[in-house]
């Protein structure tokens, strides 16, 4: 299972320049972090014989604000960490806001009929059994298919 991520080089300057007003903030008295900067949550992805499971970190979240969607052997995870209204001045905030969105690869033999997901504690936890193979290989007998035996040979 593979995640794939979209690469932008808007978000790679984005980043440096963020980096730079965090370095040069702190120097002068501005307030270093960004409540706006784009952020991934943390993914954890193990199988047994089983399944798959899929767990994410998503702390300060609401389930209500998390989407799961499976299509065909892509899982979706989206939602949004929303920064709560405060009358404080905020001089630093390393926590990320606004939407994310994770997509994983998942195996043709998952059972999406049977595809669960549990929120607690600010973990998601998505369980993906695999589909039950019926056996379709097997020996058969020819039926009629008797030892020949060859004529004796007259003396």
């Amino acid at each position: 299972m593979l995640s794939l991520n979209r690469w932008s080089s808007f978000d790679e300057l984005t980043d440096l320049h963020r980096e730079f007003d965090r370095v040069f903030g702190q120097s002068w008295g501005g307030v270093a972090g960004d409540t706006k900067r784009s952020w991934v949550p943390a993914a954890e992805v193990t199988t047994d014989k089983h399944g798959w499971k899929v767990r994410m970190g998503l702390p300060g979240i609401e389930s209500k604000d998390v989407h799961v969607e499976l299509d065909h052997t892509t899982l979706t995870v989206s939602g949004e960490r929303t920064v709560k209204e405060e009358s404080t001045d905020r001089h630093l905030s390393e926590i990320g806001y606004g939407r994310f969105e994770r997509r994983f690869t998942l195996p043709e033999n998952v059972d999406s009929e049977k595809v669960s997901a549990s929120f607690e504690n600010g973990m998601l936890e998505l369980t993906l059994p695999v589909a039950e193979v019926v056996q379709n290989r097997r020996r058969i007998e020819i039926a009629g298919a008797n030892k020949v035996e060859k004529p004796e040979k007259a003396a």
